[in-house]
């Protein structure tokens, strides 16, 4: 049985992980299209990585999620805030609470949540293949059939089972090869993004959070809130 995994981010690899743990005859391959894995995770948190919040609370929480609400509050009841601060435990990365709720390694280093993650999939034996990306995906009968692309060259990937964890995209034609599956998208918003600015004092503030900020970038003559 074989278990393949789009997309090498922290839900892909949480995923691919605990697969791996829950069944050790499963095959498991995570594909990544891009050369970096774990990203997001290492510029989350102002390079922190706020692992998860101090809400203890399943239906407090779930508010936090507007658009999938019902979805995320079923999955509490398996797997909460309880949980996810004794899987990095028992794993060597111990979580500290700071005044605002948010949990962050006790190391402030998002490196300590990458290398838990890195270090798991090779005790799991989990492969990992980079630059590749998913163009179509297809079910034969009880078969997943995958056309990826890499290097250039085209090439099909066959599974029992798919998990797609491939992040969002500004573009709605991105999600066609979902569609045609028969799922349908929830298109999705602007969540965590980066500023390149190398040499600028402003780089002194990573890591420090605001409530109802906004951004003015006056060669664009857009705010925050027109970006959005």
């Amino acid at each position: 049985m074989k278990l393949i995994v789009i997309g090498g981010g922290a839900a892909g690899f949480f995923c691919a992980v605990n697969a791996a743990r829950m069944n050790p005859d499963l095959e498991v391959v995570i594909v990544e299209k891009s050369g970096k894995l774990l990203s997001k995770v290492k510029v989350s948190g102002g390079g922190r990585c706020n692992v998860t919040h101090a809400c203890f609370d399943i239906t407090e929480m779930a508010k936090r999620y507007p658009r999938g609400r019902n979805f995320v509050k079923k999955s509490f009841h398996g797997f909460f805030t309880p949980d996810t601060i004794q899987w990095f435990s028992e794993r060597g990365v111990e979580l500290k609470t700071e005044s605002d709720g948010r949990m962050f390694p006790v190391t402030d280093n998002s490196q300590s949540v990458i290398d838990c993650l890195m270090k798991e999939a090779d005790t799991m034996s989990v492969e990992i293949r980079m630059h590749v990306s998913v163009e179509k995906l297809e079910k034969n009968g009880g078969r997943f059939i995958l056309h990826t692309r890499a290097s250039g060259r085209e090439d099909i990937m066959e599974a029992d089972f798919i998990c797609i964890a491939a992040g969002g995209s500004s573009k709605p034609e991105a999600y066609g090869w979902i569609r045609a599956l028969g799922h349908s998208i929830a298109l999705p918003v602007p969540s965590l993004f980066t500023f390149n600015i190398p040499g600028h004092p402003i780089t002194k503030l990573m890591g420090v959070s605001l409530e109802d900020a906004e951004v003015k970038i006056p060669l664009l003559r857009k705010s925050s809130a027109d970006l959005c």
